[in-house]
């Protein structure tokens, strides 16, 4: 993550929801941030309950949140359509464990001024 500016994990019981609305909820520029909120309630849904350990890394370019989880993958179908959405999603073992990373990077495009 050494291309991020600040790196955030989860303050106390916080979930996994409620700590992707803080981190966007800090971001100068939170629009293009909105479908990770979304991407992160699917993800977390297709868990059905299971604990998952997040962070969230940010600059002023890309926001990236990691979501570790064990036991059954998320439905492939699933992380395509997250794919669909975003600028990239990663979604592989994690090591020779049975944990699962997926990884959602949003890309903030810089903002234009044009002439009329």
């Amino acid at each position: 993550m050494t291309d991020y500016d600040k790196t955030y994990r989860p303050e106390g019981d916080e979930d996994a929801l409620a700590f992707v609305r803080r981190v966007i909820a800090e971001q100068p520029d939170r629009e293009p941030l909105r479908i990770v909120e979304q991407l992160v309630e699917i993800a977390v849904a297709e868990l059905k309950g299971r604990p998952c350990e997040i962070e969230a890394a940010v600059s002023d370019k890309r926001m990236k949140v990691m979501l570790r989880h064990s036991g059954k993958p998320i439905d492939e179908r699933m992380v395509w359509l997250m794919g669909d959405h975003t600028d990239r999603v990663d979604y592989c073992p994690d090591g020779d464990t049975d944990y699962w990373l997926l990884t959602i990077r949003r890309d903030i495009p810089p903002l234009f001024v044009t002439r009329r």
